[in-house]
């Protein structure tokens, strides 16, 4: 492949994922509009996040399979249209359930659009260009995250709600247009599709996921929580024991004996489970805690967000010199003093301060973040061969996305526990024990990768990644 062409591929993938990450943080300070303009109640709410949540969720490993089997560029494609079109109904609903259900079918395109993104990625470039081109991808993304809130804000403060969806169209029309165009069909290595397999991993998913977005609303001894929540961790051992007797398993469960992939896997459950459920509560902190409007909240959060979309592409060129474990170790521990450091500052100036003593904490917080993104994608799949990076890639988005989930159920769950929150203190009192687990589970994130995960420079820059006969490029 061409430099050209490598470029071209690399404008694609950012294209969607920017689009992809947009929507990540956008929709939820633009919830009250929507509200008001469907009347809709706090049920609905929770269904416009959880209805992307759960198709997200639930399709990562499938999709990515999927895009092993029968092309990256025809499923890749396929799932940008799939978002967009979800985008462009979301945008024309005019009731609640129409809503949800567009939502979801945005989740399938990007369960799509993830994994097969960085599968690309790791496909086109060589191993000595690999972590940079994985840098300039992770510094898109946030630069999506970044515009986020400031997008939503703007929304809240006079454009009408349906412009956060509308924005998806165009880019998603020029990301099919561009990428049926430039891009080159690859495919994994082939095997027979292990039905059944997909089936029990997919209800697995479902059932958690399903039961951690429910468990705070519904409260956890409720049926409809804990009966899918059992149900889906019930599957995973069916699951396991169905795919090492498959002779054409879904997944190669043999990957997970290579120690530094099952420790990045690991890193990368504490690592989206502490971080994202910090940024959940900290952009309610901006605006329940200190008062800030939406636009407010969303311009003062570009401090976290925009330093990860700084951070994120320095740390390919940093992996080049010092390695990709200590780039990951120094990211992780930047979080934990930053999230330690939220937790003391609340404590001692209570909820109301000037966000001058805030912002340095989210700065340290932003890159940290970058930091750890990029060698964490980047390790994960220069820990096995080309042939099963999309394989890899899905297993590693979708634990990722159940940290989230879990971290987001987990630290709500630890909040409401403080008792009613009537003034701006209240709140800042119940997030400061949110903060310390957020912090403990980022620093789980730090005890794996130092334990376990073993990868010099030296390897990493010489692990070709070695593409096996069976895996076919067109």
């Amino acid at each position: 492949m061409s430099t050209l062409q490598r470029n071209r591929m690399l404008v694609i993938v950012c294209l969607a994922l920017f689009m992809v990450m947009l929507d990540t943080l956008v929709l939820g300070v633009a919830l009250p509009s929507i509200q008001n303009s469907f009347n809709a109640g706090l049920a609905d709410l929770e269904w416009f996040t959880n209805g992307y949540t759960l198709t997200f969720a639930v399709l990562l490993i499938p999709l990515g399979m999927l895009g092993e089997r029968f092309g990256r560029k025809r499923v890749f494609l396929l799932g940008i249209a799939v978002f967009t079109l979800g985008s462009l109904a979301s945008a024309l609903s005019t009731h609640a359930i129409g809503l949800t259900l567009a939502r979801a079918i945005q989740g399938v395109g990007g369960a799509a659009i993830a994994p097969i993104s960085l599968t690309l990625v790791s496909a086109a470039f060589p191993p000595k260009f690999r972590a940079a081109a994985i840098g300039i991808v992770s510094g898109v993304s946030g630069l999506g995250l970044a515009m986020g809130p400031l997008v939503g804000g703007l929304i809240v403060n006079g454009s009408p709600w349906q412009t956060i969806f509308w924005i998806n169209v165009p880019i998603g029309a020029l990301a099919v247009a561009f990428g049926w165009l430039w891009l080159r069909e690859s495919k994994g290595v082939e095997k027979r599709l292990d039905l059944i397999g997909l089936l029990l991993i997919a209800a697995s998913l479902l059932g958690i996921v399903f039961g951690l977005v429910r468990g705070n609303e519904a409260g956890w001894g409720a049926f409809e929580v804990w009966g899918p929540l059992a149900g889906g961790l019930a599957l995973l051992p069916v699951f396991i024991a169905w795919e090492w007797r498959h002779p054409h398993p879904l997944l190669s469960l043999g990957l997970f004996k290579n120690r530094d992939y099952s420790a990045l896997i690991a890193a990368g459950f504490w690592l989206n489970a502490g971080i994202f459920g910090a940024i959940f509560l900290l952009t309610l902190f901006l605006q329940q805690g200190q008062g800030y409007s939406a636009l407010g909240a969303g311009v003062r959060e570009m401090a976290w967000t925009g330093a990860t979309m700084v951070a994120a592409p320095l740390a390919g060129l940093f992996i080049g010199r010092l390695g990709t474990r200590r780039v990951l170790l120094t990211g992780l521990l930047l979080q934990v003093a930053a999230l330690c450091l939220f937790a003391i500052l609340i404590a001692v100036n209570g909820a109301v301060f000037s966000f001058a003593y805030l912002a340095p904490a989210m700065v340290l917080a932003g890159l940290g973040m970058g930091l750890s993104l990029t060698p964490l994608s980047e390790g994960v799949l220069s820990a096995v061969h080309e042939a099963s990076s999309g394989e890899a890639s899905g297993v590693s988005n979708a634990t990722r996305e159940l940290g989230g989930v879990f971290g987001i159920a987990i630290g709500s769950l630890i909040f409401r526990q403080g008792g009613q929150v009537a003034t701006p203190d209240q709140f800042g009192s119940h997030l400061i024990p949110v903060l310390y687990v957020y912090a403990g589970m980022l620093g789980a994130a730090f005890i794996t990768t130092l334990l376990f995960y073993k990868r010099s420079r030296k390897a990493a820059s010489e692990s070709g990644n070695a593409l096996p006969a069976s895996a076919a490029v067109e």
